[in-house]
C-alpha cells in the first residue's frame, strides 16, 4: 500500500455554528485496505451537536464522495472508534448516505477527508479532532 501511516484529517477549535464543510483531503493513499479512524470531542461549554463524517473516494477529481463513517456528539466529552475494511465481502448495494453513528464497511477508495458540522455556539476550548491510521 502507498503511504501507510498515521494521518490528522480533523483538528479545530469549535466556537460558532459551522455549516457541512469538507477539509482538506489526504490522498495518495492507493492500495489501502483497512483503516482505523478515532475522532474526539474536548467539551468546553454551550454548543448543541457535532458531527464528524469521514468520506472516502475513488474519484482522483475527489467530486464523488463516500461515506464511510460518522460520529456524532452533543454537549459531553467523548473519544469513538471505527475500523473500516475494504476487503469485506458484500453483494451489490444502492449507496446510502449515513445516519447518526453509521458506518459503510467493504468500501475504501485512494482519498479520505473529514466534513465537519456544528450546530449551536461552543465555548471555552471545546475541541473536534479526527485521526486516522491507514494500511
Amino acid at each position: 500500500m502507498n503511504n501507510a501511516g498515521r494521518f490528522d484529517l480533523a483538528n479545530l477549535q469549535i466556537t460558532a455554528a459551522r455549516a457541512l464543510a469538507l477539509l482538506t483531503p489526504i490522498s495518495g493513499l492507493e492500495g489501502m485496505s483497512a483503516v482505523t479512524i478515532e475522532a474526539a470531542f474536548a467539551y468546553g461549554s454551550g454548543g448543541a451537536t457535532a458531527s464528524i463524517i469521514v468520506g472516502s473516494s475513488l474519484d482522483s477529481s475527489l467530486a464523488a464522495w463516500r461515506h464511510i463513517a460518522r460520529f456524532d456528539f452533543t454537549t459531553a466529552s467523548a473519544v469513538k472508534m471505527a475500523n473500516i475494511s475494504g476487503l469485506t465481502a458484500k453483494g451489490i448495494t444502492a449507496y446510502n448516505d449515513l445516519a447518526s453513528e453509521g458506518v459503510q464497511d467493504g468500501f475504501l477508495g485512494n482519498v479520505l477527508a473529514a466534513y465537519v458540522v456544528t450546530t449551536g455556539t461552543y465555548g471555552g476550548s471545546t475541541l473536534l479532532t479526527c485521526r486516522v491510521a491507514v494500511r
